[in-house]
């Protein structure tokens, strides 16, 4: 198992945990809180960031990365080679469980990050990097076998790649801070 391979495998997760700050530009009207402003012991759910419509929209086109993924499987040996499972014979709920996964795992993570009064947008290292990751994986048990060894390299890799990714952003001036 190799980094790509892993990325690639989890590449519905990967777009749908990208999609809701796009989401967020194109779609400003419909920001209806997936918490709907309730509280939990005096503080907000999850916050106005994690929205219905981040959800929706994730979700939606990290299947449609799913339906891109079985096509290059059935058109090209190489990307059959390379990949981790049988696109051919696995469910499109596979690819709509990973990016939903993704998304409620960093729900999860604002939940956490409200209770312990973190403001929004603060960065919580290791959690912010890998809150995707995690609730991806969990959502991924019931499609594949999720063994240690994918575990530990799914956190690494997605780790190191969203390291990665701040970097470029912060080298370039897109993000203030590296982590």
């Amino acid at each position: 198992m190799y980094p790509l391979q892993i990325i690639y495998l989890f590449l519905p997760a990967g777009i749908a945990n990208m999609l809701p700050p796009l989401a967020a530009i194109l779609l400003p009207k419909f920001k209806q809180p997936l918490d709907f402003h309730a509280t939990f012991r005096g503080k907000r759910i999850f916050g106005d960031h994690k929205t219905i419509r981040g959800i929706l929209i994730g979700t939606i086109f990290g299947g449609l990365t799913f339906f891109l993924q079985v096509y290059l499987f059935n058109q090209y040996p190489l990307v059959k080679d390379f990949s981790l499972i049988d696109y051919a014979h696995t469910s499109p709920l596979f690819g709509f469980s990973l990016a939903f996964g993704s998304l409620i795992g960093d729900a999860v993570k604002s939940f956490f990050k409200r209770q312990f009064s973190l403001p929004p947008g603060t960065s919580w290292f290791p959690w912010d990097q890998i809150d995707w990751v995690i609730g991806s994986l969990c959502f991924a048990v019931p499609f594949m076998k999720v063994d240690f060894t994918l575990f530990a390299s799914f956190i690494v890799t997605g780790l190191l790649l969203h390291l990665f990714i701040k970097l470029i952003g912060f080298l370039i001036r897109i993000n203030e801070t590296v982590i």
